[in-house]
């Protein structure tokens, strides 16, 4: 049995030959460390200065070559891919860095440091709208004609190379920036417009739909099994959108991708952070097979999770971000087995972390993890 199969085989809900191993993402020190010499991929500051430089072409191909030598170096199961700028990509207003150690461009767009997770963020946006105009409308639809191949290259190499014989997933399936980026401001400003301005939201429903579809049609041809959409809809209390707001916006857009995907031939997942049993059957009635993210943290029990939606979802999880940041080797073996121990019978399980392999976590205890699956994830 190959990974592909692999994979395939717990998503039916049947146990494979041992339970698949994959990540929403690493972060560079890791694979630093694994792989031993610096990289771009999921390297965040270092990636966006490149991309604000025009150096496009040189991260795109160190990720070709630095995740290549991961995924074989930790045999996963799942490939994890995304769309990349276009060739030729140079930002048309580059942000400059001033004497406060800032970065600004002349949109009053403001950028900083940050160290928790080594990247530059914007932390003061432009003025933030309330309305959505026709030209908002068709912007989208003529970004969605006009997706370049190059935008695809990192998809296009990873299908290609282990399309065949791993499950290629594409993580950049979007069912939030297209519906609220074009009222521009900051996060508080979407929350604000989530509470205040649904019908104007709507109005960009078909065009958000059709924006995927192109994705999905394209990613389809290069070999990609798995469509996933990532965005946090839980904190640590609950969810952060009241979930009839959700039911009444991003629901409908969720289903009407995902039947895309399935059209397509490919598996809709999601990934969502936080405490999110309030959606978790509204995540199941838009046709989402996996869910990634379980955050027990928040208190998502793996062991509830699986008792409850093990039969209709494959739960991707099985150590919590904070045991790779704060815990032992010791203790992160135990959780694993744990987690081994609830989540294998029956299938339906894939091992990862919660969230990602974060910056600043412990390679270590990581790489701890991945021992004690290969030990004891057998079937």
């Amino acid at each position: 049995m190959n990974s592909k199969e692999r994979v395939i085989e717990t998503i039916m809900h049947r146990e494979p030959d041992q339970v698949p191993i994959g990540e929403w993402g690493i972060d560079h020190d890791h694979v630093r460390e694994i792989i031993g010499r610096e990289t771009y991929f999921r390297n965040r500051k270092a990636t966006t200065l490149a991309y604000w430089d025009g150096r496009r072409d040189e991260v795109v191909e160190s990720i070709k070559d630095d995740y290549s030598e991961l995924i074989e170096k930790l045999d996963y199961d799942l490939v994890t891919v995304e769309l990349v700028p276009p060739k030729g990509y140079r930002p048309k207003d580059r942000p400059v860095p001033s004497d406060d150690g800032l970065w600004k461009d002349r949109h009053g767009r403001v950028y900083r440091y940050a160290a928790s997770n080594d990247s530059i963020q914007c932390v003061h946006w432009e003025e933030g709208r309330e309305e959505i105009s026709e030209e908002d409308i068709e912007r989208l639809y003529e970004r969605a004609d006009h997706l370049e191949d190059s935008q695809f290259e990192l998809i296009d190499y990873f299908g290609q190379k282990y399309g065949g014989e791993r499950a290629v997933l594409c993580r950049s399936i979007d069912i939030y920036k297209c519906l609220m980026e074009p009222f521009q401001g900051d996060y508080t400003h979407q929350m604000m417009i989530l509470a205040s301005e649904k019908e104007e939201i709507m109005k960009l429903l078909d065009a958000a739909a059709y924006y995927n579809k192109k994705i999905i049609e394209r990613c389809a041809k290069s070999n990609v099994l798995i469509g996933m959409q990532g965005h946090d809809f839980g904190m640590n209390s609950g969810c952060i959108v009241s979930p009839v707001t959700l039911r009444e916006i991003f629901f409908p857009l969720m289903k009407r991708v995902n039947n895309t995907m399935k059209e397509n031939d490919m598996i809709p997942f999601f990934h969502c952070c936080g405490k999110i049993w309030d959606i978790l059957d509204d995540y199941i009635e838009s046709g989402y097979a996996g869910y990634q993210s379980i955050q027990e943290s928040a208190g998502m029990d793996n062991r509830r999770v699986k008792e409850l939606y093990g039969d209709r979802l494959t739960l991707w999880t099985g150590v919590q971000c904070e045991t790779l940041v704060q815990g032992t080797l010791r203790e992160t073996e135990q959780e694993v087995r744990r987690n081994l121990e609830t989540l294998m019978p029956g299938g339906g399980f894939i091992f990862g972390s919660t969230n990602s392999v974060q910056y600043g976590a412990k390679t270590g205890n990581y790489l701890k993890a991945l021992e004690t699956v290969r030990k004891y994830g057998k079937y």
